[in-house]
Formats: structure tokens, C-alpha cells, sequence
């Protein structure tokens, strides 16, 4: 095993590399001002923080207000019989046109089948 690794090292000390260094960063000069621009930096972050949560925030309100509407959307299914619950189960169907007579309905939507 030990001559297999030595091996290798071999092959990758004879492949062909750069010689180039990276050279030293100049462009960046120092602040002068270090406590303001800690402040700016705390201040963009907390700013960016309050917009996450506010577009979080909405996402909810949103999702809240979709699932209302679809419980509505049910709900009037249930109503004109184009739909129904089982009383014990939270899963809905679909009724077939003509179907609702066949089957007997509670409040909840059919009881039985």
C-alpha cells in the first residue's frame, strides 16, 4: 500500500502547475469611520430582517386566506350536492350528477353509501 501512495505522489509532483501567487487585495482602503460603519451594517441587517418577516408574514396571511376560500369553495359543493364528506372521515368526493338522491345526507354531507 505504501508503494502505491508513494507512486502517486510521484505522478502528481511531475504534472505541470502554476507559479502564480495571488497578489495582495490594495483596492479596499480602511475605514476611518469603524463604529459608524458597524452601525450602518447593523442597521441593513435588522432592516433586511423586518422585510423577511413581514413577506413571511404575508405568505401566511395569504395561505390563511386561500384555505378559507377553498373551505368555502367546499362547503358550497357540499350544499348544492356536488360533493360530500363522509361523517367520520375529513377527505371530500365528488358526486356523479344524479347520484345525490341514492345516497342519504346528514349535515356533514352523506352518512352512508
Amino acid at each position: 500500500m505504501t508503494l502505491i501512495t508513494k507512486g502517486m505522489g510521484a505522478i502528481i509532483k511531475l504534472l505541470p502547475r502554476s507559479k502564480k501567487v495571488s497578489p495582495d487585495i490594495k483596492s479596499v482602503k480602511p475605514t476611518k469611520d469603524i463604529k459608524g460603519s458597524v452601525e450602518r451594517v447593523k442597521s441593513k441587517e435588522y432592516l433586511k430582517r423586518i422585510k423577511k418577516l413581514d413577506e413571511a408574514t404575508e405568505k401566511v396571511s395569504k395561505g390563511k386566506k386561500m384555505m378559507k376560500e377553498g373551505q368555502k369553495e367546499r362547503k358550497k359543493m357540499r350544499d348544492t350536492g356536488k360533493a360530500f364528506q363522509f361523517k367520520d372521515k375529513k377527505t371530500w368526493h365528488p358526486l356523479k350528477p344524479g347520484d345525490k338522491k341514492t345516497y342519504k345526507v346528514n349535515k356533514k354531507g352523506i352518512s352512508e353509501v
